[in-house]
């Protein structure tokens, strides 16, 4: 036991040596992962299995990043925050799990949307921690550039998850979805490649208008959305451009500090 416990742990730390420097740039791999694998494998009983892979993925690398957190500041209190965090993350993400295989077994309308409220408790968690390490960077570097399009992804994905909330409660809610699950035995589940369609174009505030939010509440989402993703850009630019403007300035400064020493000690001489 004791060899077979060593081995673990090693294995374990060449894992984290290898993965923790990178998982910001995983996570962001995973997202774009489970975008493009929806529209792409239709929608049979499968697919949705595949599809449900996809999600576990992003929940696995997403409990890493929220484990692997960075503490600057008081150790103390930041050490009870982080194991708040993890606590709150692993339970939404228990949820979230439990969700993705019970759906396997059963499809019933109240699962469904137990399953997306949990989902969408889980992303909005996630896409708050990302940005909260995006905030705390000094440096722009690859895994910083990485965070940011994360975030702006799983804004994209919190919203999906929102709408299809919204459709299961009012199926009036937008306009042009009937077409999507007319004729599909997966029912709720076939609208959602088109709801992550409607909502990234929202984001960005492309929105070519062939889905239409009619209730209040749907139209006041969609507004949020729009309003919420060119906040984040003009935030996000504005941020990036200060921390490298930032390193810049440190950096140009840096020899002049390294030259004094060396100037003042031959002046001693």
């Amino acid at each position: 036991m004791s060899i077979e416990a060593s081995v673990l742990r090693e294995l374990r730390e060449a894992i984290h040596r290898h993965f923790e420097p990178h998982r910001h740039s995983a996570l962001l791999a995973a997202i774009i992962a489970a975008f493009a694998v929806r529209p792409l494998i239709g929608d049979s009983r499968a697919s949705f299995a595949i599809f449900g892979v996809a999600l576990v993925t992003i929940l696995l690398v997403a409990l890493y990043n929220i484990n692997v957190d960075e503490l600057v500041g008081e150790r103390g209190r930041l050490l009870a925050q982080s194991r708040q965090r993890r606590m709150l993350g692993w339970v939404l993400a228990a949820a979230a799990m439990a969700e993705r295989i019970a759906v396997i077994f059963v499809q019933s309308w109240m699962l469904n949307l137990v399953g997306s409220i949990c989902w969408l408790l889980f992303i909005l968690f996630v896409a708050l921690s990302e940005l909260r390490s995006v905030l705390k960077h000094r440096e722009v570097t690859g895994e910083t550039i990485c965070m940011a399009i994360s975030v702006y992804l799983l804004l994209g994905f919190t919203w999906v998850f929102l709408y299809a909330i919204m459709f299961q409660l009012h199926p009036d809610s937008f306009g042009g979805l009937g077409a999507a699950i007319s004729g599909h035995p997966a029912g709720i589940q076939s609208i959602f490649p088109v709801l992550g369609y409607f909502s990234l174009t929202t984001l960005s505030t492309i929105g070519f208008g062939d889905i239409t939010p009619l209730t209040l509440q749907a139209r006041y989402a969609a507004a949020a959305e729009g309003i919420t993703g060119q906040f984040y850009l003009a935030i996000l630019v504005a941020r990036l451009v200060g921390m490298q403007m930032s390193q810049s300035t440190s950096r140009k400064a840096e020899p002049q500090h390294s030259r004094r020493p060396s100037e003042h000690g031959e002046d001693q001489s």
